[in-house]
């Protein structure tokens, strides 16, 4: 004997059903998926978006947008991703340990550990400390005494970002004075030192190293952990006697919360196959993007790794956010 349930029943059993259950049964991908980038055009992220955009694109079969989404150092964008329905049409390009520093140090409107953890892309583009090129200092120790002076205006990205926990580092643990001075991307923060509009800078070394070349600017350390591999021959800081101020990086690509498993594993599977394509690694060289693939839980715990070093540098961080007047 067939059965039919009432109406209401029916009604209320469909909309038991969570959303992520909906979702996972959908056609996926189906429609364009954006890439919402941290900061403006020509900065490292931007960089490292761009030039694996076409391959992914390829590899997941829908076009793929690239949006930079810029504000309060990388976490409007993150803010924004992290509010969005977990379908993988929304996805964002952040670096890490910056977007803990946002979190933790900014008071971003997310949580780092809660977003899916993609694939990370890029690596080891370790930040740098620069001056003028006919800047008086030539070394950091140059640096500290000339800041005793007044502090000495400091070019970077957003409060919170690689190039402000940087900045923090040599305040805090090697005692040069410094006056932050945010700027919308790394290009435009080494410009800003290249022009004399500030009396030093932090940031990417790939922002800064083609005005190094030009004889615009003098890098004077990287803060990795070793050496640059694009550019060997500048010293890092504990090379230099400071070995309080090392920084590691990477650049990779996160999800709203919940999203569910199938479409990590096409997404995933997606950027696996654009890493390695030849074109792709040749594009990645020319760019002087050192690339450092990890998914899913490998990059999950990587980035746990670093959330975890800026929850114990909180209070240095902190020393630089001014608060705000009741």
């Amino acid at each position: 004997m067939k059965i039919s349930l009432p109406k209401s029943i029916v009604i209320l059993a469909a909309l038991a059903v969570p959303l992520s259950a909906t979702i996972a049964q959908e056609k996926f991908p189906s429609e364009p998926i954006r890439l919402i980038i941290t900061h403006a055009a020509g900065g490292t992220t931007d960089m490292a978006a761009r030039v694996i955009q076409p391959y992914f694109q390829k590899a997941v079969g829908v076009p793929v947008v690239i949006e930079n989404m810029v504000g309060a150092g990388g976490n409007i964008a993150r803010g924004y991703v992290f509010r969005q329905k977990p379908d993988g049409y929304h996805l964002l390009v952040s670096q890490q340990p910056s977007m803990s520093s946002g979190e933790i140090v900014s008071g971003g409107k997310f949580k780092v550990l809660q977003l899916t953890h993609l694939y990370n892309i890029a690596g080891k583009n370790y930040n740098c400390v620069a001056v003028p090129f006919d800047s008086p200092i030539k070394t950091i120790e140059d640096m500290k005494k000339a800041s005793q002076r007044e502090p000495l205006t400091t070019a970077g990205t957003g409060i919170g970002s690689n190039a402000y926990i940087v900045a923090m580092l040599i305040k805090e643990r090697v005692g040069v004075n410094v006056t932050y001075v945010p700027f919308n991307s790394g290009a435009q923060a080494a410009l800003a030192v290249a022009g004399n509009r500030t009396q030093m800078g932090a940031g990417a070394l790939d922002s800064y190293f083609p005005l190094h070349a030009q004889k615009k600017l003098r890098i004077l350390a990287v803060t990795g952990p070793a050496r640059d591999e694009s550019h060997p021959e500048i010293p890092t800081m504990k090379e230099l006697g400071y070995p309080q101020v090392t920084l590691d990086q990477m650049t990779g690509v996160f999800a709203p919360p919940g999203l569910p498993k199938n479409r990590v594993d096409v997404l995933i599977a997606a950027f696996h196959k654009a890493m390695e394509d030849p074109e792709f690694k040749a594009a990645a060289a020319k760019a002087k993007i050192t690339l450092q693939p990890l998914a899913g839980e490998q990059f999950l715990k990587a980035s746990h790794e670093m959330y975890d070093t800026i929850q114990g540098l909180k209070d240095v961080l902190k020393s630089g956010v001014r608060k705000k007047k009741k």
